[in-house]
């Protein structure tokens, strides 16, 4: 849409730089896949868990690191409405002693979305989101969580729809980092959001536009 309405121009690739004017602090580009350099007057970084790749974000005084997190999402076989609308924050506790937290959403459509396993540490962050593949024992751990809570999320109960994990980019002190980048003009930031990035997401872009 803002293609067409305001004649904005799109392209996707992977940052190499930002580039600064000769004896400046002043933004002046940015530059991708290589070689590719975009003129700008104005930059905002919003690179999620991947923000620590760039050279200028990870000398910033808080470091973002990736979490990776795990989700699968199941559907009742027998019937679409088995499942009451209530979605649910637990604590779980396994065999072994270990303490989760999964949440589970209940949709209109009749799945199920199961989230809470979480890998805090050692985990690096893949150059391609297509690249992020779920661990298999979270994904079984998550299963088991769904077929305690109701038969109807048991394994030979429920479909399963989508296995799946992303990572969630997290500050040091679980804040999300917003605003100008000091030492530079024209260079903003928008990372940090952990969990609750979609929500907050179209705040986050209503400041910075104001900014």
């Amino acid at each position: 849409a803002a293609m067409e309405r305001w004649g904005a121009r799109l392209l996707i690739g992977k940052l190499d730089k930002v580039s600064v004017g000769t004896g400046t602090s002043k933004v002046s580009s940015v530059v991708i896949d290589g070689g590719t350099s975009v003129s700008a007057d104005i930059v905002v970084l919003a690179m999620g868990p991947w923000s620590s790749r760039d050279a200028i974000l990870s000398s910033l005084t808080t470091r973002i690191s990736g979490v990776k997190a795990h989700s699968v999402v199941l559907r009742p076989r027998h019937s679409t409405d088995a499942i009451s609308p209530h979605a649910l924050f637990l604590k779980y506790r396994t065999r072994d002693g270990k303490s989760l937290d999964p949440e589970v959403y209940p949709r209109p459509s009749g799945e199920v979305y199961i989230c809470g396993m979480s890998e805090e540490e050692n985990v690096d962050v893949p150059d391609k989101p297509e690249d992020v593949v779920p661990r298999g024992e979270s994904i079984e751990m998550l299963r088991r969580v769904a077929g305690h809570l109701s038969t109807h999320l048991m394994d030979d109960d429920a479909q399963v729809v989508a296995e799946q994990a992303c990572f969630l980019p997290c500050s040091e002190d679980g804040l999300p980092l917003i605003g100008k980048v000091p030492g530079f003009e024209g260079l903003y930031v928008a990372t940090g959001h952990s969990c609750w990035g979609i929500l907050n997401g179209p705040a986050t872009g209503a400041s910075l536009a104001e900014l």
